[in-house]
């Protein structure tokens, strides 16, 4: 199910983007960038104490962000990204945990992107960066109290397409997956023991943004 909302989600972002108008143009230089979207994270193994305490499942979440950026050669990219993306958490191996319960994580992130030579006016292009994802978990369920946060290095992929729609904007939708270290977090599990809380961190995203070139 999770997949199906991703895909048709991905779609309803490309449909956008072919409505729009075209110019003939393409847009150089310094841009600002605003974004916003779907965010799917992955089941997570968990461990406590160093002892297997399931998967831990999620809801769809959102993201939203900015950046900026500069056109360095006809064909690449460089950015300077943040963002923030936050799912509800349903439960973690056995244990429900309350509709308040959350997972998040910031990300500040150096980003490369290669524009691919198209013959239409819709540009296609893919993307790498990395750098650093700020978790915070907030848990409280029967059997579970979680309040903290930790900094891991972490990494992204993109790829996606842009299109010019006046003379210093572009609309942009891409597809993005972010994972990093694995994040730890202190918090105290009744009946799995008391400790450090380990957990993966993977998440994929649809984003779309606007861009102002100037």
């Amino acid at each position: 199910m999770t997949t199906l909302r991703f895909t048709l989600a991905c779609l309803g972002l490309a449909s956008c983007i072919g409505l729009a108008p075209i110019p003939a143009f393409a847009n150089d230089g310094l841009y600002l960038e605003l974004q916003g979207g779907g965010s799917f994270f992955e089941d997570a193994d968990v461990s406590v104490a160093g002892v297997d305490a399931g998967t831990a499942e999620f809801e769809d979440g959102w993201n939203a962000g900015g950046a900026i950026g500069f056109r360095i050669f006809e064909l690449l990219r460089l950015e300077a990204h943040g963002s923030y993306r936050q799912a509800d958490l349903d439960r973690v191996g056995p244990i429900s945990v309350s509709g308040d319960s959350f997972a998040g994580a910031a990300a500040v992130l150096g980003n490369v992107y290669l524009d691919i030579p198209f013959p239409l006016p819709i540009k296609p292009y893919v993307g790498a960066g990395a750098g650093v994802a700020i978790f915070w978990a907030d848990v409280d369920g029967n059997s579970v109290d979680l309040d903290d946060e930790d900094t891991e290095f972490a990494w992204n992929v993109m790829g996606g397409v842009f299109v010019p729609i006046l003379r210093h904007f572009e609309l942009d939708v891409r597809y993005r997956y972010l994972t990093s270290d694995d994040p730890e977090v202190d918090a105290d599990v009744f009946g799995l023991g008391s400790g450090t809380v380990r957990a993966e961190f993977e998440v994929h995203e649809v984003v779309g943004a606007l861009r102002v070139v100037f």
